[in-house]
């Protein structure tokens, strides 16, 4: 029977006993105290009559019973308290002497009380009446008290139940909640007793567990759920009996895994607290288990991810960098032999560029393959970038390292690389150096490895090279290697500025617009200007030159506007340099194009200089990065033409406004006539391409006037101008990333 039910009856049988009790006890107490009352009255009547024949008695003690007369009068002078009462006179032996009223009806009560002659009782008087009267008034006493029963009845039955009912209807849906929401709930909940015995699962603490409730249920915790360390360490206790112990919540997030009945482990978090009864004694507890697989799985992808490159799998330049940084704490502390190499593919850029991506990555992974079947486990191979290897290699000296170097180069050199029937060999340049106690940190240690690796290259790739600290190449080289530092410094910390240089127009037909070449300067950790000429080689080559040339270009097309403002409004060409790095690189041409469509530029207001080196090598990229840059409306220009072998021929094949004659021969015009000649045969080839001319390094007005009678259309050099901060004539400063703008370099 449900136990709502159980307290229902037992509510009717209490209320039943009441309402009879009820029932009863009224029309019973009425009749005992009404027959209490009733007797009193004829008693104290009788009394009242006895105390009157008193006299009478006393005066003819012996003759008394025979003044019937004088008897009758003395009991009727009172009258009745009742309408059916009878009075009698007896004498001592029985015998009635006289009686007053008629007989009352049955059933009838009587009360007697003696008459005496001082202590002698010669008789006694009886009154009586009937009791129908009281019957009668009890009745009515038991009516009313079977309806006050009823109510009593209807009253306790009804208003507990329904108090009862609400509240049962209460706890019902409170159970329905919290059942249907822990059936809901994604995570598995157990519920003990204060000793820890089960006593409830939700369906997906059954799932997780590998169990039933009913199998489950009053066996002990520890024989349900078992956990243990992730890392190895064993068993772990649960830790639900520390909160019942402890009567506080405890919180598990660390490496705890679940074992199921089949022999698998699932990540979990648990999660435990102990339940308290009013009173505050802990009455039994709840542990709440998570399945937490995906997110552990997750957060340990991305934690190898940090760390490792996704393509190879090896370590990256960070984790790398990190355990160099080790190494060399323990070379300054034990002496421990370290080695470090700086590997870099030699030809692979041809596969990447031949065969696409998809076969420069294919292409890396074999490679990884092959190094690290040849390397120890202490070991460790990195990725540091592009076809860029790292080998640390642990408790090493530098000749085993250059056998182990040897062997990597080997296997790369024979390795066989096909692609879509094509095959391809590569090979690799490897620089390595020793780990000391007296280098000042990683940056140092791998330097030198790198500038080791350059060397390598340099005398003939496919080589390896160990670093030489007196080696005056290599030093000159890690020197270079230490500006690719400064620069990315540099250009987070907004140090970079822009300078404009003005041409000055030589004849009537180039005055119509006004022409000015974008200058770039750096600033160094005291604040003073660096030439470009000092760290533009670094940036070059370790291609760097195209995040500069991105952010050159965003700042002018930006600052377009205020430049012609600051001018008048008179027409103007800004001449940007561009390096070859720059325009191969992925989505140049797509940064060129939205900043076009930013600003909205007339044609002719920006022009490209490429360099004729630059464009002579990559003489098809080169063409056709200028056909998709003259569509958007800009202009370009060949920047120190007359320097290549074959300069005419090749001119013929590019579009081309703008020829800037190389200023070695331009500044001894008038010293040599080899030069002079120079000058005028590009000046006037030009013209004859339709292009216009510009002549670099005029530094002498003697310069200009020569230029100006060849014809050339434009001079450019310090005896035109000196290069001054980019906005200067507006009035606003020529900061390109918000750095500071210092005097111009005299």
């Amino acid at each position: 029977m449900p136990a709502t039910d159980r307290v229902s009856l037992i509510i009717t049988r209490l209320a039943a006993i009441v309402a009879v009790l009820v029932t009863i006890s009224l029309p019973l107490g009425y009749g005992v105290i009404s027959l209490g009352n009733f007797s009193d009255i004829l008693e104290f009547e009788a009394k009242v009559k006895a105390n009157a024949l008193t006299g009478l008695v006393g005066s003819s003690p012996d003759s008394w019973m025979f003044d019937e007369a004088r008897i009758r009068a003395l009991i009727s002078r009172d009258l009745a308290a009742f309408s059916d009462e009878r009075v009698q006179v007896y004498t001592a032996q029985g015998t009635q002497v006289t009686q007053s009223g008629k007989a009352p009806r049955e059933p009838v009560f009587m009360r007697a009380y003696p008459l005496k002659d001082a202590e002698r009782v010669v008789g006694h008087i009886e009154v009586s009446s009937s009791l129908r009267g009281l019957i009668y008034d009890t009745g009515i006493a038991a009516l009313l008290g079977l309806l006050l029963g009823s109510a009593v009845f209807t009253v306790m039955r009804i208003l507990p139940l329904r108090a009862l009912r609400r509240v049962t209807d209460a706890l019902f849906e409170e159970k329905e909640r919290a059942e249907t929401t822990l059936h809901s709930i994604s995570d598995a909940v157990i519920t003990t007793d204060a000793q820890g015995h089960v006593k409830f699962l939700n369906p997906t603490a059954e799932q997780l567990l590998g169990t039933t409730l009913a199998s489950a249920r009053d066996r002990a915790l520890s024989t349900v759920v078992l956990l243990v360390d992730g890392t190895g360490n064993g068993r772990i206790e649960d830790s639900l009996y520390r909160a019942l112990n402890e009567a506080k919540g405890v919180s598990c997030e660390g490496s705890s895994e679940l074992c199921r009945p089949d022999g698998t482990t699932i990540a979990v978090e648990e999660r435990s607290a102990p339940i308290f009864d009013q009173e505050g004694r802990v009455t039994g507890g709840v542990m709440v288990l998570r399945d937490v697989s995906a997110s552990r799985e997750y957060i340990q992808r991305r934690s190898w991810e940090a760390t490792h490159d996704l393509l190879t799998g090896l370590v990256n330049r960070r984790e790398f960098e990190n355990r160099v940084t080790l190494a060399l704490a323990e070379v300054q502390q034990a002496s421990s032999p370290y080695v470090v190499c700086y590997l870099d593919l030699d030809r692979f850029k041809v596969v990447n560029d031949s065969c696409g991506h998809a076969a420069g990555d294919e292409l890396l992974i074999q490679i990884t393959q092959l190094m690290v079947t040849r390397i120890r486990d202490s070991d460790t191979l990195a990725r540091l970038g592009g076809d860029d290897f790292g080998l640390l290699l642990e408790r090493c000296e530098v000749q085993r390292g250059q056998v182990i170097a040897t062997e990597i180069m080997a296997a790369i050199k024979d390795h066989h690389f096909v692609w879509e029937g094509k095959v391809f060999t590569v090979g690799v340049s490897i620089g390595m150096t020793a780990v000391s106690a007296d280098h000042l940190g990683v940056a140092e240690i791998i330097g030198e490895a790198d500038c080791a690796c350059y060397w390598a290259k340099e005398q003939g790739r496919n080589r390896v090279c160990v670093y030489l600290a007196s080696d005056m190449d290599l030093a000159a080289r890690r020197s270079e290697t230490g500006w690719v530092a400064r620069i990315n410094a540099a250009l987070q910390e907004h140090r970079f500025i822009l300078y404009e240089q003005t041409y000055r127009p030589l004849n009537a037909a180039a005055g119509g617009r006004e022409h000015l070449e974008i200058l770039l300067r750096m600033i160094d950790e005291r604040g003073a200007i660096v030439a470009p000429g000092v760290f533009l080689p670094a940036a070059e080559r370790h291609n760097l030159m195209p995040e500069i040339d991105r952010r050159v270009i965003a700042e002018v097309f930006s600052q377009y506007g205020r430049l012609v403002a600051g001018r008048g409004g008179m027409p103007l060409t800004c001449a940007i340099n561009l390096s070859a790095a720059s325009i191969s690189s992925e989505g140049f041409i797509e940064h060129i194009g939205e900043q076009a469509r930013k600003y909205s530029l007339i044609p002719g207001s920006i022009c490209f200089e490429l360099s004729e080196t630059l464009t002579v090598n990559h003489l098809e990229a080169a063409a056709e990065f200028m056909r998709q840059c003259r569509t958007m409306g800009i202009h370009f220009g060949l920047d120190d033409f007359g320097t290549g072998t074959s300069s005419f021929g090749y001119l013929k094949k590019l579009p081309v406004d703008y020829l800037k004659i190389d200023g070695g021969f331009v500044k001894n015009i008038e010293s040599d006539k080899v030069d002079r000649a120079m000058t005028e045969a590009i000046n006037r080839i030009g013209h004859i391409m339709g292009k216009t001319t510009i002549a670099k390094y005029a530094e002498t007005e003697a310069i200009i006037v020569q230029l100006q009678a060849m014809g050339v259309d434009y001079a450019q050099g310090y005896g035109v101008g000196l290069p001054r901060p980019l906005l200067a004539t507006a009035g606003i400063s020529g900061d390109l990333f918000g750095g500071a703008d210092p005097d111009p370099p005299e």
